[in-house]
């Protein structure tokens, strides 16, 4: 069981092993990743480069969202939730991995080979189909709702999500499919996740 934390940085402590695991699926490959066709959308969206601070903000945006948990409960509930949203995405990455080609849209100025380069070094062109980013800020929306600065939250998760396909992160597909593992994962509390802990009170 995970508990907040007085030091913020702790947060990302929490997460290293999933940052592991994303980054063990990103960059060791058991397939050859497949760059799927643009639709009528992903071609016609545009690249909107001022937007990419807002995607790499996502790095601080998921562990502001674990600090505004208001109990224990509930921020275990975001740890358990978001790697159950990584396995079902690791699924796909493993075994249907999906690239996308950045460097057509980033090499252009001196600003975004700045942010490729580093991307590159920490993120991979791969893990593309679901979006992660998708579905963990979807789910991060959801609990913001209700709270202080709901709306900061929601609004700043929103343009996270947005920014990865005009930031020529992700396909509309990829996105899509995130907030698919986003409503899979709210049903696995549902279900199981719940009863599970139901259980254990039973018990104790």
């Amino acid at each position: 069981m995970v508990k907040k934390p007085r030091c913020f940085l702790v947060y990302y402590l929490y997460w290293v092993p999933y940052t592991l695991v994303y980054e063990a699926t990103n960059r060791f490959l058991l397939f050859p990743p497949t760059q799927l066709e643009f639709t009528w959308l992903d071609a016609n969206l545009p690249f909107v480069s001022f937007l990419v601070p807002v995607y790499v903000s996502y790095l601080l945006f998921g562990c502001l969202i674990l600090a505004n948990s208001k109990d224990n409960q509930e921020l275990n509930d975001l740890f358990y939730l978001t790697h159950f949203q990584l396995l079902v995405c690791a699924l796909f990455f493993v075994f249907f991995p999906v690239s996308f080609p950045r460097h057509e849209y980033y090499a252009g100025s001196a600003f975004t080979k700045v942010f490729l380069d580093f991307w590159l070094w920490f993120d991979a062109p791969n893990n593309c189909f679901p979006s992660l980013h998708t579905a963990n800020c979807a789910l991060a929306i959801h609990y913001s709702l209700g709270k202080k600065w709901q709306w900061l939250f929601c609004f700043w998760g929103g343009m996270i999500i947005v920014s990865t396909v005009l930031c020529k992160q992700h396909y509309i597909v990829d996105l899509a499919a995130g907030l698919c593992v986003y409503l899979l994962s709210i049903r696995f509390k549902e279900w199981v996740l719940d009863p599970w802990k139901g259980a254990a009170g039973a018990v104790a």
